[in-house]
Parts: C-alpha cells; structure tokens; sequence
C-alpha cells in the first residue's frame, strides 16, 4: 500500500471537497478513502488548521481533522527530534513550517503532496507529481 505525506493546503482542500492540485495527488486521497493508500498529517499541518481556523481563513477545524484520523489511512505523525534534525539539513525551504512538512516527508522517505513552489523546488524533498 503506498503512502503519502500531506501539506496543510492538500489536506483542506481534500476535506472541503476541492480537487487537490493533481489528478495523482487526489488519487492518493481518494485511495485513502477506500483503504488503498495512506496519507500521513504532520503534526505542524495540524498546527496550522488550528491557526487558521481560528483566525476564520479555512472552514475546516482541528475536530473535523480528528474525524479524518479516527481512520487508519489517516495517521498523525508527532513532530520529533529526529524530525527537527532532519529540518536542519534542508537548506532551501526558509519558511519554518514548510520546512517541518517537508522533513517530515524526508524523514519517513515519502513523497509529498503540496502545491507549493518552494517545497517543490527543493533538492530534499520527493514530491508526488
């Protein structure tokens, strides 16, 4: 079963009923749906549906994300050290949160669905394309 690891706008995308970036990287979410695949939720991406939902620029809470992860094909991956030290060998990404999303993906060896030019420009990350 393949596995993906997810950023924060893919995820409230997905959740909100929108085609997430590309017709693999929507793939890989409805795959999750059925059982096929899985999709990993950072623990920053998290962090980042709290910050904005509270501050009303996404519909999506932190609850209906905890839904999502009721499912096995959902799992949460806690932010570790070894995460953190991944983060410091990625010399590309200068935005701190996209940077913990993508050390995640580097430190589990998955590709990751995101959108954003920065991530996927870098040289350390794998992107699902």
């Amino acid at each position: 079963m393949d596995s993906f690891v997810t950023d924060t706008q893919a995820l409230v995308k997905f959740m909100m009923g929108k085609k997430v970036i590309n017709d693999r990287s929507q793939q890989a979410f409805l795959a999750a749906d059925k059982a096929q695949s899985t999709i990993i939720i950072p623990a920053i991406v998290l962090m980042e549906v709290l910050y904005l939902f509270e501050k009303n620029r996404i519909d999506i809470s932190l609850f209906q994300t905890e839904d999502l992860l009721r499912s096995q094909n959902y799992q949460f991956e806690p932010l570790s050290l070894e995460i953190l030290k991944t983060a410091s060998e990625i010399t590309d990404i200068p935005e701190l949160h996209d940077r913990l999303i993508a050390a995640t993906a580097r430190y589990l060896d998955l590709p990751l669905i995101t959108n954003d030019p920065v991530i996927r420009a870098s040289e350390f990350v794998g992107i699902l394309e």
